[in-house]
């Protein structure tokens, strides 16, 4: 289905947008400190691969300039980093755990490079690498990452300096575990066929989400697809989440989250089929959202959603992906995003709704909101017998009448209430095996 002339004209004022927004970039060079160990007398590398790596020397081969650029949608220019050494540090190889931990390599790193002259307040942050197998991490928020021989490629130096502006790890819904994201640099490393060969630094790739972009501020808002009202239908067409060179919206927005277009290309060479991803966002984490299928990337005909679409008191979001051109560089999705209805104004304190009468299951409506109450079992009783109680009119029995039956009806209610009390009490289990185990532990 082709896009329509108001669409046409939507998607390239987003686009004519986004390469104004593009002239707004933030100076943010790193201060790149190299250090040995004292005890460490192998040969020092070129500096031709730091180079390469981190400055404008290697723009274009896909270096942490090129990364950072990418990912920030334009935002970020690196170009200004720096490399400083080779310092020596006053420590030997072995005291690096005990005598020296983390934070003082990285402090000692950074006196070494005061001393010799280097104004590191003109940076935005501080990489420290190590010569030969030292350690890998970064510090979120802190501007500071640590690198070693064996970690010199963006793959893995795109997550730790990711760390620097705040980024966290990447996760899949229903856990919070991290590295949970195969799509994500920021979940780099457990999954390392996510990551292209490159001739220059070993590993590049993959880029970030949308949502992560989004949590810093990088994503270009001017290419991301909303909703002209709070309930809406259609489709839309999405280009790859990091090709800002292309007219077109690079992420959709549906209620909290973010749908983006995902393309085996440059930094997601190597993430196989082409594909349509969809992310929350949440304690600066974000969460790769599964397909109706289980599938954790939406292919064609695949779909995400939220929600029955028959429940109208509960929001109800769809993406479905109705197909996929490579050819063009284009997901066109049909999107659905429609909002609860508000809860009728009852009047009652509780009102129960469906089959809870008649142990069918249904809901309860107390203060404004519904609350699902199972076929059968002591909650049935105990709605059942409050619902009785309540409904007892004075006025129709009569006094003495009514009384006894609300005295009946809380009778009721409270073996309703003995029979939850004894589902909730704590019993321990035994785990399975236990009387095996002791059985062997006794016959030693």
């Amino acid at each position: 289905m082709g896009l329509s002339r108001n669409d046409l004209l939507n998607t390239n004022l987003s686009y004519l947008l986004g390469l104004l927004g593009e002239l707004a970039t933030v100076q943010s060079p790193w201060a790149v400190i190299l250090v040995r160990f004292q005890d460490n007398t192998d040969p020092l590398p070129s500096m031709t691969i730091y180079n390469d790596l981190f400055t404008s020397a290697g723009t274009g081969k896909e270096n942490m300039v090129d990364f950072f650029r990418d990912m920030s949608h334009g935002k970020l220019d690196l170009s200004g980093t720096k490399i400083f050494g080779w310092y020596t540090l006053p420590y030997n190889r072995a005291d690096y755990g005990t005598k020296l931990d983390r934070n003082g390599l990285r402090d000692e790193a950074k006196a070494l490079a005061t001393a010799a002259g280097v104004d590191l307040s003109q940076f935005a942050g501080v990489v420290v690498s190590g010569l030969g197998q030292v350690d890998l991490c970064g510090w979120v928020g802190w501007m500071a990452a640590l690198c070693d021989s064996l970690s010199l490629s963006p793959s893995l130096l795109g997550q730790e300096m990711g760390h620097g502006y705040g980024l966290d790890h990447a996760r899949m819904q229903g856990s919070t575990d991290d590295y949970r994201d195969p799509w994500d640099v920021m979940s780099t490393a457990a999954y390392p066929w996510m990551e292209d060969d490159n001739a220059e630094f070993t590993k590049v790739g993959p880029g970030l989400n949308a949502w992560n972009m989004r949590g810093r501020g990088w994503l270009d808002e001017a290419r991301v697809w909303t909703p002209p009202s709070p309930a809406w239908s259609g489709t839309v067409q999405l280009r790859p989440l990091h090709r800002t060179d292309l007219p077109g919206f690079l992420a959709a927005e549906l209620g909290d989250y973010l749908v983006e277009f995902r393309v085996p290309q440059r930094w997601d060479a190597a993430i196989g089929d082409a594909c349509v991803l969809v992310h929350r966002f949440e304690d600066n984490h974000s969460y790769l959202m599964p397909a109706t299928n289980g599938s954790q990337s939406l292919l064609t005909g695949y779909k995400f959603q939220i929600g029955d679409p028959k429940d109208i008191y509960q929001p109800y979001m769809l993406a479905e992906v109705t197909s996929i051109d490579m050819d063009n560089l284009t997901a066109t999705l049909n999107l659905v995003l429609r909002p609860r209805q508000p809860f009728p104004n009852i009047g009652l304190v509780g009102q129960i709704f469906g089959g809870v009468a008649v142990d069918g299951g249904g809901w309860i409506f107390v203060n404004g909101q519904f609350i699902p109450i199972p076929p059968r079992g002591p909650v049935t009783d105990l709605v059942q017998q409050v619902a009785r109680y309540l409904g007892v009119q004075t006025y129709q029995t009569g006094v003495e009448s009514a009384l006894g039956s609300q005295r009946a009806a809380l009778e009721d209610v409270v073996r309703s209430v003995v029979a939850l009390y004894r589902e909730a009490s704590a019993i321990s289990e035994q785990p399975p095996g236990y009387g095996a185990q002791n059985l062997k532990e006794k016959n030693r």
